[in-house]
C-alpha cells in the first residue's frame, strides 16, 4: 500500500509538473513581477484582425505589452509585427508552428523550430529575443534543456484569462478582475480573440483607478 501511495504521489507530481507551468517544476518561469505591477501578455498573434485593435486600445491608454508570437503568424503579418515592435511592446518566441505535439519534440526539432521563430521576428524587428512561453503552458525537461541551450527566458502567468474557452464577456471580466486585486501579476490574454478585445478596456480602466503600474515582462 505504501509503494501504491508513493507512486501515485510521484506521478501526481510529474503530472502537475508538465500540466502547470507555475509550480516550476521542470522549467523555471517567470510567473508574476513586483507587487504593484501588471503585465499583459498576448499569445498566438499576430492576427491580422484582432492584433490591431488590440494594439489600438493599448496606444490609447499609453500601455505597452507583451506579445508572444508564432513564427508562422509572424511570417504572414511582417508589417503587424514592426507596428507591434515600433510601438514599443515586447516581444517573444512562442514556436513557429504551435503544435499541441510540440512538447514531445527531440531536442533537436525543438531547437530547430526555436531558431527559426526567433531569426524571423529579429529580421523583421532588428531585436533580439529572449523571451519564450511554451505552448499551452505544458513543460518538461526537453524543453528546459533546449530553452537553457538558447539563452532563452520563460515567461508564465499568475492569472489565466480562459478567453479562448469563453464568449461570456462578464464572466472573463470578474475572473481576472478577481485575480489582479493584489497587483504583481501577468496576466495571458490571445490577441486572437474577440473576448479579450471586450474586456481589454474595462481591465486597463479597473487596473489605473487601483494606482497599478502597467510593465513589459523585461522591465517589470
Amino acid at each position: 500500500i505504501l509503494f501504491i501511495i508513493i507512486l501515485f504521489v510521484f506521478f501526481t507530481y510529474l503530472i502537475v509538473g508538465v500540466f502547470d507551468i507555475r509550480k516550476n517544476i521542470f522549467i523555471e518561469s517567470i510567473n508574476s513581477v513586483e507587487r504593484g505591477n501588471i503585465c499583459l501578455t498576448f499569445d498566438d498573434g499576430p492576427d491580422p484582425i484582432m492584433t490591431p485593435k488590440i494594439l489600438d486600445v493599448l496606444k490609447k491608454y499609453s500601455i505597452k505589452g507583451t506579445f508572444f508570437l508564432i513564427g508562422e503568424n509572424v511570417c504572414a503579418n511582417q508589417e503587424l509585427v514592426r507596428r507591434i515592435s515600433d510601438e514599443g511592446h515586447s516581444i517573444g518566441n512562442h514556436t513557429y508552428y504551435h503544435k499541441a505535439t510540440f512538447p514531445i519534440f527531440s531536442k533537436k526539432s525543438m531547437t530547430k523550430e526555436l531558431k527559426k521563430s526567433n531569426d524571423i521576428i529579429q529580421r523583421i524587428t532588428k531585436k533580439k529575443i529572449r523571451l519564450f512561453r511554451c505552448p499551452f503552458g505544458i513543460s518538461n525537461i526537453r524543453i528546459n534543456t533546449v530553452l537553457k541551450r538558447l539563452n532563452l527566458t520563460s515567461i508564465g502567468w499568475d492569472i489565466r484569462s480562459l478567453d479562448t474557452v469563453t464568449n461570456d464577456s462578464v464572466k472573463l471580466y470578474n475572473k481576472v478582475k478577481k485575480g489582479i486585486d493584489k497587483g504583481g501579476s501577468i496576466i495571458l490574454f490571445h490577441d486572437r480573440c474577440k473576448s479579450t478585445l471586450a474586456v481589454l478596456e474595462d481591465i486597463i480602466i479597473y487596473c489605473l483607478e487601483k494606482n497599478l503600474r502597467f510593465k513589459t515582462i523585461d522591465n517589470a
